[in-house]
């Protein structure tokens, strides 16, 4: 059987010379096939080869879009199954992307908080020496905090009995 390309099963479909057309379930997946005049021609890739749907849903999407409203659906060959190994880098690649754009607009927002403060006067600005002067501060406070806690005496360990 030879394959069809989408865009010219379209124009077949959009000429009427298509009479019907059946989703076909095989190993992994569907294949769409049209009826047109006395041939069947199966849906095809751009390499020549049958395109292969996943799931179902994709092959009646593709049909509807088509303008092709019936067709049957044969499941008499269908074994569920993978077309393509999993790929185990694409959940990270989506949850990185993810967070990418999540920290992208939390940064876009505080900048536009900072821009809406600074036009309508609410913005408190701090001198560079003040400002560190007030982290040197803080820093000190720390550092004693740190070494009072260590000038304190362990407490005794009762044994159980």
């Amino acid at each position: 059987m030879q394959p069809i390309k989408l865009e010219n099963l379209r124009e077949m479909v959009e000429a009427g010379a298509v009479k019907s057309a059946r989703i076909v379930g095989q190993k992994g997946g569907f294949a769409v096939v049209a009826h047109v005049g006395m041939q069947q021609r199966a849906l095809g890739t751009k390499f020549g080869e049958v395109r292969v749907f996943s799931v179902a849903d994709t092959a009646i999407k593709t049909l509807r879009d088509m303008g092709l409203m019936q067709f049957s659906v044969d499941v008499t060959h269908y074994q569920a199954g993978t077309l393509r190994a999993a790929r185990g880098d694409t959940a990270n690649r989506h949850r990185k992307a993810r967070e990418a754009l999540e920290h992208d607009k939390w940064f876009r927002d505080k900048v536009q908080e900072s821009l809406d403060k600074t036009k309508n006067g609410s913005a408190v600005f701090i001198d560079h020496d003040e400002m560190w002067d007030r982290l040197e501060a803080y820093a000190r406070s720390r550092v004693a905090e740190r070494d009072a806690g260590k000038a304190k005496p362990a407490k005794a360990k009762r044994k159980a009995g």
